[in-house]
């Protein structure tokens, strides 16, 4: 079969990635979106929520690389959601962006193997930068043949 001069059917098939999936917590609409926006550049696939309630329900029901809960939360609601997490199986990565001072105690993160903190003021560059290094790239190749 052609379309404008291109063939498809024929020839070597094509390689399928994995994208990195991250889950965004942030009820502050810039930040969020922007945070979303620079991730999705970055090459990774993003879920943004704005209401806890609805973060925890996407952390328990589908299957992340990371998750990202912005200090915007609350001190209940990001330790709700950690605790979602640390249910599972196994868990993703969690980083929480807050402000100094914002959080009186650090969540706990029983159960969540990679537990980590990045405090603001920030750039959107460190929140990626923090997401490559708590992911890993934000795409996986396929195995080779055989192997």
């Amino acid at each position: 079969m052609s379309v404008a001069g291109r063939s498809f059917g024929s020839g070597p098939s094509t390689r399928h990635v994995r994208l990195k999936k991250v889950l965004v917590v942030d009820r502050d609409p810039f930040w969020g979106h922007a945070v979303r926006t620079a991730l999705e550049q970055s090459g990774f696939y993003l879920n943004l929520v704005a209401e806890p309630s609805e973060g925890r329900r996407r952390a328990f029901e589908r299957t992340y690389d990371l998750v990202i809960l912005s200090d915007s939360l609350g001190e209940g609601a990001i330790q709700a959601v950690v605790d979602e997490m640390a249910q599972r199986p196994s868990s993703p990565p969690v980083l929480i962006v807050a402000r100094e001072g914002r959080l009186r105690r650090g969540p706990e993160g029983d159960g969540v193997p990679v537990f980590s903190i990045l405090r603001r003021p920030c750039t959107i560059e460190e929140v990626v930068d923090a997401a490559r290094a708590l992911a890993g790239s934000p795409w996986e190749e396929p195995p080779p043949r055989g192997a």
